[in-house]
């Protein structure tokens, strides 16, 4: 392949449009497809005490201290989740600060008091958490170098607010209110520019400690008022080209968290560092905390790594492609990218050694035609009908649809929170180079040799500003088993709720009894202590990352048509067609999906749900209310999904009788979050086996319509209260 004006994707464009302008082939010295799309090989398993790469981390088994770091989606549809998670919160702070007193039976006797004695008899589980910091970063990154996320977009129901295009990975201050995204503030206790709350009450165990970095605060009752308006801050008019897990990586271990993304000449390079970063991430987290990772999202990542493909990464984030033949669409991949056997898909369809962007192609090939056949009505010379590559979908199955991939390998995630080295960018000292990738722009962080700094995660002591060296820094004392990944995330809550009377692994309470009772409904059960083998497979199959869904769970398979055609590959398939008119059934219908209520009919601009919910509030007399989003109102714009432009206007989502209402929320298979999870669940450290990971649905099991909200926040099945508590269970060990 010869490299026209700098770049691969720019020399496609000539390429195809400029008979013989390129060689006909490229896989022996081009760029890779950087992974598949769910990510290139996992780098997740063993951690060794020594973090797997060289540096021996003695194990320290349990502190103190407690820092909680929570992405929030903050894309359009995200406002229920958000309100929901907000509910939670007395649950998640009153679980740490005042843990359960328990008997000698493991009967809960009522929560401790803040120093750690039980007024009801009994023991507290665990020390409660006198130390605590707490920050939110969302999933918005801007526009990559693109033009999708402009930072200067304002928010559409209130032009005076900005809408949160891009909050650069760094910790947010924003407050709101329930329910209304034109009001935003910002809370004294998380004053600019660290944007943190610190929970330090005055009590024995806090005598003689330094203060904390931000105003503390010392009573529960504030802690709880100034998380729950910071979640409520969040809103959804953000980016949606969600960076999820990048933007808990740029803040976490990034050692040189770039400033900016240029783009010249049509390549990408990165500059400057973010101090903004730098002097929050050494404020905010402690060398010697437990870690919890909370990723709160209803959809896979979207997030382009700017710098693969030769620089050219970013042209994905483009809302018409760049050099585009066909009006806009991206390039195709060839006819082999789609050809998957089933039964052998490691070597077939995106693996195929045939698979390739049809921009590696001379369209002087004699074979360019059958390689690459005209898409549609508008494709032409390799490039895809703009209406076959709707931006929403642009980061869907790259591989299988482009013939490469522009995503980051989810390796770089779970050797960000395994590992004691990562890759540098090429900005952490004087003389630094690129080590995330090579010179073709594949991605290789995730390899040993070229994860050349200390892992900001597992550091004594970190930089405040540029002109400190970012990279050769001392080792902390933290160890793998102090860092926690939780994925409330697009799962339906029936793959990981215990059977009734139920006691297998996973199944029963820490006194062995099932924790689901013989004879409760299946629907009610609560979800399992840990995920079995099995489990993951019917989550997320063989391995998606390899385009193997072999075992999977339909709910949880990407697909823009019905998964109603199950060619042996799944565990099932989806047995309700979307109907020829009207929208498609909900859950509890005569011939409706329990989970997803149907398919439905994505206009070729949307995938499939994975799970639905009914929407509430509460309302007035604090009651939990069903709840229709009235999409017609000004105070939902930009962010309703049963507008008439809506891309779910016909969708289980809206009313049968007012269409343009809202009366259900939505997720899609977040596949990317549960690859790291798993990962986490399943490592390895000083050769014993960790679980680090918490998984719970963004569909709740239960809502409550009609009771009142004390009672409902009392109900551990009720919105999130699953996740908070199963994120307490599993952390609680760490805790002295």
């Amino acid at each position: 392949m010869r490299l026209i004006r700098g770049g691969m994707i720019f020399a496609i464009v000539s390429c195809v449009a400029v008979s013989g302008a390129c060689g006909g082939k490229s896989d022996a010295t081009g760029p890779s497809d950087g992974g598949a799309d769910s990510g290139g090989g996992s780098s997740g398993g063993s951690s060794g005490g020594s973090g797997g790469d060289g540096g021996t981390i003695p194990i320290l088994p349990s502190t103190s201290k407690v820092d909680l770091l929570f992405m929030v989606d903050n894309s359009v549809s995200m406002g229920d989740k958000q309100n929901l998670l907000a509910l939670a919160v007395p649950n998640m702070i009153q679980r740490l600060v005042e843990p359960n007193c328990v008997d000698a039976t493991g009967k809960v006797t009522g929560p401790s008091n803040p120093d750690g004695t039980c007024a009801n008899g009994g023991t507290a589980e665990f020390t409660p958490v006198t130390d605590l910091h707490i920050g939110i970063v969302s999933s918005s990154l801007g526009s990559r170098g693109g033009d999708v996320c402009p930072d200067d977009t304002t928010n559409p129901a209130n032009p005076a607010l900005n809408a949160h295009d891009n909050d650069n990975g760094e910790l947010i201050n924003r407050t709101g209110i329930t329910g209304n995204p034109t009001v935003e503030n910002t809370i004294g206790d998380a004053p600019s520019p660290l944007n943190f709350l610190s929970y330090f009450p005055t009590v024995a165990a806090n005598a003689g400690q330094p203060p904390p970095p931000t105003p503390a605060v010392t009573a529960q009752t504030v802690l709880v008022s100034d998380f729950t308006s910071l979640i409520e801050g969040v809103h959804e008019h953000g980016c949606g080209f969600e960076a999820q897990n990048e933007a808990w990586y740029r803040f976490l271990v990034q050692p040189d968290p770039f400033a900016s993304i240029d783009v010249s000449n049509n390549v990408a390079t990165v500059s400057g560092i973010d101090e903004t970063i730098l002097q929050q991430r050494a404020d905010f987290l402690r060398p010697d905390s437990l870690v919890a990772v909370v990723v709160v999202t209803d959809e896979n990542e979207e997030a382009a790594d700017p710098l693969t493909i030769m620089g050219q990464g970013w042209a994905f984030n483009k809302q018409s492609f760049p050099g585009s033949q066909s009006g806009g669409g991206a390039p195709e991949g060839t006819v082999a990218c789609q050809q998957i056997d089933p039964s052998n898909p490691s070597t077939t369809g995106p693996n195929s050694p045939s698979c390739q962007s049809c921009a590696f192609l001379s369209s002087s090939d004699p074979n360019f035609a059958t390689k690459c056949p005209k898409d549609g009505v508008d494709g032409n010379a390799g490039f895809l009908d703009p209406a076959n590559d709707s931006p929403n979908l642009r980061f869907f199955h790259q591989k299988e649809r482009f013939g490469l991939s522009s995503a980051y390998p989810t390796s770089r995630y779970i050797r960000g929170l395994q590992k004691s080295t990562v890759p540098s960018v090429g900005l952490a000292f004087a003389g630094d180079t690129d080590h995330e990738h090579d010179a073709m722009g594949n991605y290789i962080g995730d390899q040993d040799a070229q994860a050349n700094c200390v892992n900001p995660l597992f550091a004594k002591n970190l930089p405040t500003s540029s002109g400190q060296d970012l990279c050769h820094l001392t080792p902390g004392p933290r160890s793998p088993n102090l860092v926690y990944y939780a994925a409330i995330a697009g799962v339906p809550h029936e793959l990981l709720q215990a059977t009734p009377g139920g006691t297998g692994p996973g199944e029963t309470d820490e006194s062995g009894n099932p924790l689901c009772a013989a004879g409760t409904p299946a629907e009610q059960c609560p979800q399992k202590t840990t995920l079995q083998p099995a489990d993951w497979t019917r989550i997320k199959g063989n391995d998606p990352e390899h385009y193997d869904f072999r075992g999977a769970d339909f709910h949880m398979v990407e697909s823009i048509g019905p998964r109603t055609t199950n060619s042996g590959q799944w565990a099932n398939s989806a047995s309700c067609t979307p109907p020829a008119s009207g929208p498609p059934p909900l859950p509890g219908a005569p011939g409706a999906d329990p989970i997803n209520g149907c398919e439905f009919n994505t206009n070729n601009s949307d995938l499939q749900f994975s799970c639905i919910f009914p929407l509430v509030q509460v309302d007035g007399s604090n009651t939990i209310q069903a709840f229709a989003k009235d999409c017609t109102n000004p105070e939902y714009g930009g962010a309703c999904d049963c507008t008439v432009q809506s891309l779910d206007k016909d969708s289980q989502l809206c009313s049968a009788t007012t269409p343009t209402n809202q009366v259900y929320g939505k997720a899609y298979p977040s596949v990317r979050e549960m690859i790291i999870a798993e990962a986490m669940a399943t490592e390895i450290i000083d050769g014993k086996p960790y679980n680090q990971a918490i998984v719970s649905s963004l569909c709740p099991i239960a809502l409550d319509v009609g009771q009142t909200l004390s009672a409902a926040q009392q109900d551990p099945l009720f919105g999130y209260n699953q996740a908070v508590n199963a994120l307490v269970e599993r952390v609680k060990v760490s805790i002295k």
